[in-house]
């Protein structure tokens, strides 16, 4: 039965990836920036637009993209600072990147559409549902990290501790150009696990691993025999993403121009709100895009909206591939 159903997704997938096409659109709003994604005509007109999360593309669908495009047609956007998008870090602001992304919906596809955004991307899918309210049919929220993502609100976080404030400190340092080397020398989880775990010196040994096998193939993504692969899959995409994009959180400057609390507020088409369940490591740093009490207050915004919580990491539409696809199913018959 798994050969089956392994098959029958292989064969979607190789169905899916042969019709997808790459293309461009210029942004006016910001001197023609470049705005990369990726378009597979599906079995239904229906647009859906995929905003992905923080340091990954597009192409960060590709598990979910093949059963998505039996029922919608899709476009992987690459955000700016992502991918095949510009680079440029005035562009790295929420606003900017989702005016983009609403002048992409209402001059490209000129129709009503889904839209679905994970992490930052689903802080960008509120915010276009927002400013283009009749071009946007219903939103999905994976596991956006509302309330707990910018200075003042996130110190306490994984993704302070492993990404903002980690980027902020490889910026202003020269002994070492690799940026993934650094991030397992220096960075929370690895030393956490190894503090834990595997002994303390273990991060230090695992990065200079790393850093040999980068000498012969500089796209080399870590792995250990102490650990599932999906750990490392934030890496996967890092030769096409522009660390100043994380800076632009660890500053702020991200939310330049926009309140949180607005941005939800002005949502008014239905939305699933999809939720990675909330956990706290050993020292109490959050292990969650946000916390419940903040998780309450997107509800308490959002006016017509459904809350899914999943046993499950950040990265729900790779880890649960079902559940993501049951949102959608549930945000579809809420139109």
């Amino acid at each position: 039965m798994n050969n089956r159903m392994n098959n029958k997704m292989n064969n979607r997938m190789n169905c899916m990836m042969s019709r997808m096409i790459q293309r461009d659109y210029l942004y006016s709003g910001a001197s023609d920036a470049k705005l990369h994604y990726v378009l597979i005509p599906g079995d239904s007109d229906t647009p859906l637009v995929l905003i992905h999360g923080q340091c990954m593309c597009g192409e960060d669908y590709e598990k979910v993209a093949g059963k998505l495009s039996e029922n919608y047609t899709l476009y992987l956007i690459d955000c700016f600072g992502h991918g095949d998008s510009e680079k440029a870090p005035e562009l790295y602001r929420c606003n900017i990147i989702g005016d983009a992304i609403a002048d992409f919906i209402r001059n490209e596809i000129a129709r009503p559409c889904m839209v679905s955004g994970h992490s930052s991307g689903g802080i960008v899918a509120a915010y276009v549902a927002g400013v283009i309210p009749g071009l946007v049919k219903g939103v999905l929220l994976e596991d956006p990290p509302f309330f707990n993502v910018r200075p003042g609100e996130f110190e306490d976080t994984f993704v302070y501790r492993d990404g903002f404030s980690v980027v902020h400190n490889f910026l202003n340092q020269t002994d070492e150009t690799e940026y993934l080397v650094y991030n397992i020398e220096n960075g929370y989880i690895f030393n956490y696990l190894g503090n834990h775990f595997f002994g303390k010196d273990w991060a230090h040994n695992l990065a200079a691993e790393v850093k040999e096998k980068l000498k012969d193939s500089p796209n080399t993504i870590p792995d250990s025999d102490k650990l599932p692969a999906k750990t490392f899959r934030g890496f996967m995409y890092m030769n096409k993403f522009d660390l100043l994009f994380s800076e632009s959180f660890y500053t702020g400057e991200w939310f330049e121009g926009v309140n949180q609390d607005d941005i939800l507020r002005t949502v008014r088409c239905p939305a699933v709100y999809l939720k990675a369940k909330t956990k706290y490591g050993k020292d109490g740093i959050l292990w969650a895009a946000n916390s419940d009490e903040s998780a309450d207050k997107v509800m308490q915004l959002l006016r017509n909206c459904k809350r899914k919580v999943v046993r499950s990491g950040h990265d729900i539409h790779f880890e649960k591939p079902r559940y993501f696809l049951k949102a959608m199913r549930i945000l579809e018959r809420m139109l």
